[in-house]
């Protein structure tokens, strides 16, 4: 009958005009890749000790062109000692409208927090960086601009703390605050979700230790249950991330299948899984090939993947390698052009733009 034909015509000539605009494909229905790149883990010459407003500026500068097709963030360590020393920096970054990450249960929290001057972590022993209520003053003061929260190398730092009280006390660093039980604690992680569900945040869970690649290690098994149990309980939350920063260059050889330590949460609830993308692949992190960072963004987004994370922010913006010391380099003319991108950021840049367009 002609009106059938009709209405078949007109919804053919909507699917083919919903399709044009991208309305049925899955990347448009779950918004665009995050990127997130590391600014500040809390060295002693970073950006947020030394006040640096001319670097962070420059590096929001030279993401711009990131964000016309992917939804970019910076991560910050929160630990720092002065916190108007951090709220100058996150200032500066809500004024260009940035959102940002904070880093608050991580490795970093021991070992830099509790080795350093400059640094003053809420609980250094289990590397919590800031306490719930400082954390709800944040959110509270720059709102969805406080868009993430990253936990980071629990499970690895677990892993540390329990061979430096038995066959490896030597890893330990002078000053370094140990835990009288684990390191990794469940409910830790499990406050911090859900302050991110309640506030509409997304999580960033990262490691380069996972059972699948260290099979051998039971205690990490029972870690990753628990996990996964804190999982079904806030589905949609937590992106759970591989860090391909392995000891020994041993992530270098799992490109081809790095994703099997981190897809499986993806049935307990994890929102996706995706990549912490760093030089420090490499033994010295400065001699990485960039175009092994972009091969391991180019594995990922092959995969579907929806977050990916960049560091250390001295290989994509020049800034000096970080030191635990204090160091003023603001000052110095070697760096009259710090947080400019490097060649690396820029040749990153260029392939994420040009993806999946690069042959």
């Amino acid at each position: 009958m002609p009106h059938k034909r009709i209405t078949l015509a007109v919804i053919l000539l909507l699917l083919s005009v919903s399709t044009a605009f991208g309305a049925v494909e899955p990347s448009a229905r779950q918004g665009k890749v995050k990127l997130i790149f590391s600014v500040d883990q809390g060295f002693g010459n970073g950006i947020v000790v030394n006040g640096d407003m001319v670097a962070i500026r420059r590096i929001i500068d030279a993401v711009q062109p990131l964000r016309k097709r992917y939804d970019v963030y910076f991560l910050l360590n929160p630990m720092v000692r002065d916190q108007t020393k951090l709220e100058n920096i996150l200032n500066a970054i809500a004024a260009k409208h940035m959102p940002f990450v904070l880093d608050v249960y991580s490795s970093d929290g021991e070992t830099l927090g509790s080795s350093t001057p400059q640094n003053a972590p809420y609980d250094a022993a289990h590397g919590v960086t800031i306490s719930l209520a400082n954390l709800r003053k944040y959110k509270v003061k720059y709102g969805k601009l406080l868009a993430g929260l990253r936990i980071m190398e629990v499970f690895s730092e677990d892993f540390t703390v329990r061979a430096i009280k038995t066959t490896n006390p030597e890893w330990k660093q002078p000053g370094m605050k140990i835990p009288t039980d684990d390191f990794f604690q469940p409910k830790i992680a499990k406050e911090f979700i859900t302050f991110a569900k309640d506030n509409r945040m997304f999580v960033q869970f990262s490691d380069w230790h996972w059972s699948a690649f260290a099979g051998w290690d039971k205690p990490q098994i029972e870690n990753e249950a628990e996990f996964a149990s804190i999982l079904r309980q806030y589905p949609g939350v937590v992106t759970v991330t591989y860090a391909n920063n392995e000891p020994n260059e041993d992530s270098v050889k799992r490109i081809g299948y790095w994703w099997r330590s981190v897809d499986k949460f993806v049935a307990d609830g994890a929102a996706g899984y995706g990549l912490s993308d760093q030089s420090w692949m490499s033994k010295n992190e400065m001699d990485c090939p960039v175009s092994d960072i972009i091969d391991w963004a180019d594995s990922a987004l092959g995969r579907g993947c929806r977050m990916i994370e960049f560091e250390p922010v001295w290989y994509f913006f020049k800034l000096p390698v970080g030191s635990f010391g204090v160091r003023n380099y603001v000052d110095d003319p070697a760096w009259i052009n710090r947080g400019r991108a490097t060649s690396n950021m820029r040749a990153l840049t260029k392939a994420l733009m040009d993806y999946p367009g690069r042959g």
